[in-house]
């Protein structure tokens, strides 16, 4: 399905498809000043439901902070959420470093628009992890 790309004006900001004002948080605008929510919003103009609609500026800004923040909060967090899943005792195909590496290439990948890097990057995680198994499940 194709979707809408917001108009922007001079600043660089997105334009309110109802009152014709760039916003750098155009979503939040709609929601104070109309009275819609994120997602009427969208689909009312066709815009990706999945995708945020901000200013460049801020979306750089945004980038900028996620990068300079995915040691200390990004990446323990990550590995929290995983610990349920990713990291069993005696599973000797993955290790933290190994996530961790994946994890920054694959995000770097995803933020440069480089799908194929970030295809590239898993498939070979998935030969290191299928070259380093010998017994995930040892039987006891």
């Amino acid at each position: 399905m194709y979707y809408k790309e917001p108009e922007l004006n001079k600043k660089g900001q997105p334009l309110c498809e109802i009152c014709k004002v760039g916003y750098d948080r155009l979503l939040r605008h709609v929601s104070h000043r109309h009275g819609m929510n994120a997602a009427e919003y969208k689909n009312k103009f066709g815009y990706n439901p999945r995708k945020g609609i901000t200013s460049k500026k801020l979306a750089l800004k945004a980038r900028e902070n996620a990068l300079k923040n995915f040691n200390s909060v990004i990446m323990p967090n990550l590995i929290i959420g995983g610990i349920k899943t990713r990291f069993k005792d005696g599973n000797i195909a993955t290790n933290k470093e190994l996530v961790s590496i994946n994890g920054r290439e694959t995000m770097n990948a995803y933020w440069e628009g480089r799908r194929e890097l970030q295809e590239e990057v898993i498939a070979t995680l998935i030969k290191k992890l299928s070259s380093g198994i010998r017994n995930i499940h040892p039987s006891s």
